[in-house]
């Protein structure tokens, strides 16, 4: 089983302008909401691609309730927490002009220590030996990210495995908790604030990649936008290269190649494939109107990503 946790969901609403002016009147072309959040998007991702994943996390007021009902209406099985305060909203402005987008993200209300071993609990009553927790996105206010890590010692209990998927801050605090998440995802900028150094070059990813699985994680995935993604694992090291397309917006594209990537090792174990299937997966999104994509576009992407392996990793002790 794969189960997503999105611990501060959102409604995002997009407007598509052609051309931002700042300081000037712009005029919106569409406008557009979704329900969102970083696991809630892997989550509807599978179920396109035809697995049946678990959403979980926090449901905050009203708004809650309407994510809950777009999941089920969806037929994606969710057990969200409810708790005070309301679902915050994110505006993203994308640019048609440059396929751009700028995304402000509010905060969202803050969580209980008792919501939050309430999901502990909800959690642990899912997990089985092999199944694979997802924990994406932004963390409520006031921002520490010990419930992460609180998930990821749970998840070691219960013989699970632990894909992360966050800011470089929220990263580093883990690692500072001593939580070592099975895989980390994190895309170049991300990487950047992590590292607190600009990523010039595919040899620096390389070498900031190889250093954070020096610190005990299993398996890191770095993207890398049209660039790609490059992967130090327990299985070697590879480059992956996306299919070609033209981008509507990338807007979503990190969540689409993390459900492509998970389902790939879930379904085959093999490290090539479930890159491609996750490069195929990102470029989809890129190709759509919002934040999802099509299956039968993932499939017919699928042959143009290619991934390249470049032999084992070479740990780096911190």
């Amino acid at each position: 089983m794969i189960i997503t946790v999105t611990l501060n969901p959102a409604i995002d609403q997009t407007i598509e302008i052609d051309g931002l002016h700042v300081g000037d009147t712009n005029r919106v072309l569409a406008n557009r909401w979704d329900i969102g959040g970083k696991g809630i998007n892997v989550a509807r991702a599978l179920k396109e691609l035809g697995y049946e994943p678990l959403a979980a996390g926090f449901a905050p007021g009203a708004m809650g309730r309407m994510i809950e009902d777009q999941l089920f209406d969806s037929g994606i099985g969710c057990e969200f927490v409810s708790v005070p305060g309301e679902t915050r909203t994110n505006i993203t402005i994308l640019d048609r002009g440059n396929h751009r987008h700028t995304a402000l993200a509010a905060p969202g209300p803050s969580v209980t220590p008792e919501a939050s071993h309430a999901l502990s609990t909800q959690l642990a009553r899912r997990l089985r030996p092999g199944s694979w927790l997802v924990l994406a996105g932004s963390v409520p206010p006031p921002g520490e990210p010990t419930l992460y890590a609180e998930l990821v010692g749970l998840a070691a209990r219960h013989e699970c495995y632990t894909a992360v998927d966050a800011d470089g801050s929220v990263v580093q605090r883990l690692l500072e908790l001593g939580a070592r998440p099975t895989l980390l995802k994190i895309n170049e900028q991300e990487l950047e604030r992590l590292m607190g150094a600009p990523m010039r070059s595919e040899e620096a990813v390389w070498a900031a990649a190889e250093w954070l699985r020096g610190r005990g994680l299993r398996d890191v995935v770095v993207t890398r936008g049209a660039a790609g993604a490059v992967a130090v694992t327990a299985e070697g090291r590879f480059r992956a290269t996306p299919p070609p397309v033209e981008v509507v917006s990338a807007l979503g594209a990190g969540d689409g190649f993390l459900a492509g990537l998970l389902l790939g090792l879930v379904r085959t174990s093999d490290w090539g494939y479930a890159l491609r299937l996750a490069g195929a997966c990102g470029a989809a999104v890129c190709c759509a109107i919002g934040p999802g994509c099509r299956a039968v576009e993932v499939h017919a992407l699928l042959v143009g990503a290619r991934v390249e392996p470049l032999g084992e990793p070479v740990a780096v002790l911190s």
